[in-house]
C-alpha cells in the first residue's frame, strides 16, 4: 500500500513537472488551454497510472490464450519489473505500525480540516443564493445579495452570478457589462465545477506542495481565460480594468472555492487587460502535439496494462499446464449421462465431470464440438468423469483457465483412450498407438 502510493506520488510530481515545462512554451496562447492543462495535472492525482493499468489488464482478459498442448510444458516464465519504491525496505529506526499510525493521523487531521473549509464555505454559499433576489429581466442569471462581497458565481450545477446589490451604483454601464461578462464566462466554462474538483485533491494530497501550486495556476489561468473572452467580445479594456479596480476597490474579497469571484494575479491581469493582450493561435502542430500527447497517457497504460495481464495470465496457465500433466488423472464412467460436460476447480484438484470423448478432444483443440468428426456413436457415449489429483495447488484457482487443461487432456486421449488425432493430416503429438481416423477441423 505504501509502495503503491509513492509510485503514484512521484509519477504525479512528474506529471506536474512535465504539465509545467508545456505551459511555458505555451505562455504566448491562450490561457484556457493552459488551464485545461493544470487541470490535467490535477486530476492526475486522482487518477494513478496503477488503475490505468488495471484497466488495461482487465480488458486484455477478451484475448485469447494461445496455449499449444505440444509446447505447453516448454513455455518459461514472465519476466517482472522492479518498482523504484521497492528499494524503500524497512529502515532502522521508528517501528512500522507506530509510523504508519502517526502518518494516518496526521494525514486524516489535515484532511478533514480542509474538507469542514470546503463544507464551511458550501453552506456560506447556499446561504448568499437563499437570500439573493433577482436583478430584473435584462440579468435572468444575476441575483442581488445585501452582502459585502466580490461579483461571483455560485452552484457547480445550475450556477448564478451573485452581485452585491450596492455595486451596480459604483460602477458605469460599461464596466458593469463587462464585470457580469466575466462572471458569465465562468458559468460557461464550468469552472465552479473544475475548482470544486482541484478542491478534492487538495483534501486528499493537502502535504504535496505541488498541488497548492497547481491550485494557484489554475485560478490564474481561469480568470485570466475569462479576461481574453471578455476583450474578444469587443468590451473596452480600459473600461473592463477600470471596473475590476472598482470591484476591488468597493467588495470585501472573497475566498471560498464555493464561489468563483474576481481574483488571480490583480497587477498582472490589469496590465494584460490595459495593453488588450490577445493570445496567438495554438496552431495545427501544437495542437495536435497536445492532443496525440493527452491521448498517450491514457493509451500507453491501458495497453502495458493488457499487455501485461494477458502476459499474466499465459504465465499462470502455463504454470498450471505443467501442474496438470503431472496430477494423477481418474477415469470412471460418469454416473449420469444427462448431466451436461461441466468443469469444477479447486486449489488441489480439477473435475471434468460427464464428458464425452467428442467434448474432450474440442476442449484440447479449442475447437467446437461440431467440428470433431467420426463414426459411430463413440465420440459421444459413454460419458467420463475425469478428476486430476495435483502435486501442488493452482495458481490463482479462482481465475482457472481451461486452457490449461489441453496438453493434460490430449496426453489422455493418447495415453487412457489410444486415440491418434490429425488436424490438418497431422499427426499430433503425442500420437495414439491405434489411428481410429478422428480428425478435427477449425
Amino acid at each position: 500500500m505504501t509502495a503503491a502510493l509513492l509510485d503514484h506520488l512521484w509519477q504525479s510530481t512528474l506529471f506536474g513537472l512535465g504539465v509545467w515545462v508545456i505551459a511555458q512554451t505555451l505562455h504566448a496562447n491562450s490561457a484556457a488551454v493552459r488551464h485545461w492543462l493544470w487541470l490535467l495535472a490535477s486530476m492526475k492525482f486522482l487518477v494513478p497510472f496503477s488503475w490505468l493499468h488495471g484497466v488495461g489488464a482487465a480488458l486484455g482478459a477478451t484475448q485469447t490464450l494461445e496455449i499449444q498442448p505440444v509446447y505447453a510444458a516448454a513455455l518459461g516464465s514472465v519476466a517482472s519489473m522492479t518498482s523504484p519504491t521497492a528499494v524503500l525496505g524497512g529502515s532502522p529506526g521508528i517501528s512500522a505500525p507506530l509510523l504508519a499510525t502517526l502518518l494516518i493521523v496526521a494525514w486524516t487531521s489535515g484532511s478533514l480540516w480542509l474538507a469542514a473549509r470546503w463544507f464551511a464555505g458550501w453552506r456560506l454559499a447556499r446561504r448568499l443564493s437563499k437570500q439573493a433576489r433577482p436583478a430584473g429581466d435584462a440579468h435572468a442569471d444575476v441575483r442581488l445579495v445585501d452582502a459585502d462581497i466580490e461579483p461571483s458565481v455560485a452552484h457547480a450545477f445550475r450556477p448564478i452570478v451573485l452581485l452585491p446589490s450596492t455595486l451596480p451604483g459604483k460602477l458605469s454601464t460599461p464596466q458593469l457589462h463587462a464585470v457580469l461578462e466575466h462572471e458569465r464566462e465562468h458559468i460557461g466554462r464550468r469552472d465552479i465545477l473544475k475548482a470544486n474538483l482541484h478542491r478534492l485533491v487538495e483534501t486528499l494530497f493537502w502535504f504535496h506542495p505541488l498541488v497548492w501550486f497547481i491550485g494557484r495556476r489554475l485560478v490564474d489561468e481561469r480568470e485570466r481565460a475569462c479576461d481574453e473572452a471578455v476583450l474578444a467580445r469587443g468590451h473596452d479594456a480600459g473600461e473592463y480594468a477600470a471596473g475590476i479596480l472598482e470591484v476591488c476597490r468597493h467588495c470585501r474579497p472573497h475566498v471560498s472555492h464555493a464561489v468563483a469571484a474576481v481574483s488571480g494575479d490583480l497587477v498582472q491581469r490589469v496590465r494584460h487587460i490595459l495593453l488588450d493582450y490577445r493570445p496567438a493561435s495554438l496552431g495545427f502542430f501544437k495542437a495536435f502535439s497536445l492532443t496525440a500527447a493527452s491521448l498517450l497517457l491514457i493509451a500507453l497504460p491501458l495497453v502495458a496494462g493488457a499487455l501485461d495481464g494477458s502476459a499474466h495470465r499465459l504465465d499462470v496457465a502455463a504454470t498450471n499446464s505443467r501442474l496438470l500433466l503431472e496430477s494423477e488423472v481418474t477415469v470412471r464412467a460418469s454416473t449420469d449421462d444427462s448431466l451436461p460436460m461441466s468443469i469444477d476447480v479447486s486449489a488441489g484438484e480439477v473435475f471434468i465431470r460427464s464428458s464425452s470423448l467428442r467434448e474432450l478432444i474440442a476442449l484440447a483443440y479449442e475447437v467446437e464440438t461440431r467440428h470433431v468428426k467420426g463414426r459411430g456413436t463413440w465420440l459421444d457415449e459413454p460419458r467420463y468423469d475425469l478428476t486430476a489429483r495435483l502435486p501442488r495447488e493452482l495458481r490463482e484457482a479462482d481465475d482457472f483457465d481451461p486452457a490449461a487443461l489441453r496438453a493434460m487432456v490430449n496426453r489422455l486421449l493418447a495415453e487412457r483412450f489410444d486415440l491418434e488425432i490429425h488436424v490438418n493430416q497431422q499427426c499430433q503429438d503425442p500420437c495414439g498407438p491405434r489411428a481410429l481416423a478422428v480428425t478435427t477441423g477449425r
